[in-house]
C-alpha cells in the first residue's frame, strides 16, 4: 500500500511524466480556445455610430437581439495602393478603375432565421435593411497593396447600422 501512496499525488493521480503529459494538451487547448476568443470579440453597436468587425468578428446591437457577424469578403477590386491604375474604359474621373469590394455579412436575431447580406462599398449597393434596422458598409481597410497580395483575415470592416 505505501508503494502505491508514494507513486500517486494527493489526487490520486500518478506522479511524474505520465501525469504531465496529460496536462500540457489540456493547457494547450485552453490557450487555443482562449486565443481564438480574444481574436474575435463580440462588439457592442449603438446605432448611428460605426464600429469596425475583423472577419469572424460579430456586433450585437444595443436595445435589440439582433447580431451582425462579417463573414467573409467575396472580392476587392480597389487599385492597389502601390500601383497606378489606368483603366481607358472608364470616363477620366473613374481612371482608377472601378473600385470597389463586396462583403457578406449574416444578420441574425433571436427567433429568426439568419441572412446574409450583401454589400459593396459604392453607393447604393453599401446598405441593406433587414429586421427594422440599415446595415451601411462605410469602409474597408487595408487597402489592396501588390506587395502583399489578397489577404482575406486581415480586413476590418467599417459598419453603421440604424434603425429604420
Amino acid at each position: 500500500m505505501q508503494t502505491h501512496l508514494a507513486s500517486t499525488g494527493k489526487l490520486g493521480l500518478p506522479n511524474g511524466p505520465s501525469r504531465k503529459r496529460g496536462l500540457i494538451p489540456a493547457f494547450a487547448i485552453i490557450a487555443v480556445l482562449s486565443g481564438c476568443a480574444a481574436l474575435n470579440p463580440s462588439v457592442a453597436a449603438k446605432p448611428g455610430v460605426a464600429f469596425l468587425l475583423t472577419v469572424g468578428g460579430s456586433a450585437t446591437v444595443n436595445g435589440s437581439e439582433t447580431r451582425i457577424t462579417f463573414d467573409h469578403v467575396r472580392y476587392d477590386m480597389r487599385c492597389p495602393a502601390d500601383a497606378v491604375c489606368d483603366y481607358p474604359e472608364y470616363p477620366l474621373s473613374q481612371r482608377r478603375g472601378p473600385n470597389d469590394a463586396s462583403v457578406v455579412v449574416v444578420v441574425s436575431t433571436k427567433g429568426s432565421p439568419s441572412e446574409a447580406r450583401i454589400l459593396n462599398l459604392t453607393s447604393p449597393t453599401n446598405e441593406t435593411t433587414v429586421n427594422g434596422l440599415r446595415i451601411r458598409l462605410e469602409e474597408l481597410t487595408p487597402e489592396p497593396r501588390r506587395s502583399n497580395g489578397y489577404m482575406p483575415g486581415h480586413y476590418l470592416a467599417q459598419l453603421v447600422i440604424e434603425p429604420t
